[in-house]
């Protein structure tokens, strides 16, 4: 299912936002597809893998990103410089933190500053993945890439190893990215799994979106929340707990400045797609987001809610 929303645009004139001084885009990638080895996963806990790159032009790094799913919880991701010597990653050049959502995508992190990388210079990409995370690797690509993998924060490496699959990911260069993650718990139901919360793309002004749900109810329907506060909504305190309403263990994440009602596929699934306006006022501003899934059999006041989405504007 596909829906458009059109949203922010009376939220940004409550917000003291900054106009955006260059637009952000990918400045190197490696498979940047949807194509990914579903059956295959990351190691741990406690795993740090490293992948070895080279810089085609000089990079000012300002986000990373991984392709990655199927759990929940904080990874982080970064650049590290070479060591040739011993060829394994030297020094931390920058690294952010995500939590990350468990609908496969791709996922990162902005960086808190630019991590400037010479033309043609080598660089490791380091991700440390939450255990069992969807593995970052694309096969039947004909090609190899020199990895490595800590288990100690990075202090020794093992390998190097070279496989066959390719590692994806991809770096953003300049301007104010946008960001986007996931937060909070959802409720599960008597009969069904907990509805989760997913997204496609980062939230970039003049650019879609996609906010996706996995584990609704089959041919039910479902509502997307979208306000700009996890914090208050009409003077209430959020998260607010929903088990006085008759949906026990279930919390409203967002405030609800907009609700937006789609209907859920047979499997379980719908997608709504957000485009965020052209508009450079927009930049830097935050929103959050839910699912409300109605399910007459899940308790008495018959809803679900998914885990919330925090995403903030970029260019």
């Amino acid at each position: 299912m596909n829906r458009t929303l059109v949203v922010l645009v009376a939220a940004a004139a409550a917000l003291t936002l900054r106009p955006a001084p260059a637009q952000s885009s990918i400045c190197h990638a490696v498979s940047d597809n949807t194509v990914y080895d579903n059956g295959t996963s990351m190691g741990g806990p406690n795993l740090w893998l490293a992948i070895r790159a080279q810089a085609p032009v000089a990079l000012s790094a300002t986000r990373v990103e991984i392709w990655t799913g199927e759990r929940t919880g904080t990874n982080t991701i970064g650049l590290w410089t070479h060591d040739a010597v011993n060829n394994r990653p030297a020094t931390n050049l920058g690294t952010a933190a995500w939590s990350m959502s468990t609908v496969t995508a791709w996922q990162g992190a902005t960086l808190a500053s630019p991590v400037v990388i010479p033309a043609n210079t080598t660089f490791w990409v380091v991700w440390a993945p939450i255990n069992a995370a969807q593995a970052s690797i694309q096969t039947n690509t004909g090609g190899a890439m020199t990895y490595r993998g800590s288990f100690d924060g990075g202090q020794t490496w093992s390998g190097p190893f070279t496989s066959g699959p390719i590692w994806k990911f991809r770096i953003h260069c300049g301007g104010t990215p946008g960001h986007y993650e996931v937060f909070g718990l959802g409720c599960t139901g008597a009969t069904r799994r907990t509805p989760a919360l997913g997204f496609f793309g980062i939230p970039t002004i003049g650019r879609n979106m996609s906010l996706m749900l996995q584990n609704g109810l089959g041919g039910g329907n479902a509502f997307l929340i979208v306000g700009i506060s996890d914090a208050l909504w009409n003077g209430t305190p959020l998260p607010f707990d929903l088990t006085g309403a008759g949906a026990p263990g279930c919390r409203v994440l967002a405030s609800l400045e907009m609700v937006v009602g789609v209907p859920i596929d047979p499997s379980g699934e719908t997608n709504l797609t957000l485009p965020i306006p052209q508009n450079s006022a927009l930049v830097g501003a935050l929103f959050f987001d839910q699912w409300f899934v109605l399910d007459p059999a899940a308790n008495q006041l018959q809803l679900l809610v998914s885990n919330g989405g925090r995403g903030r504007i970029g260019d």
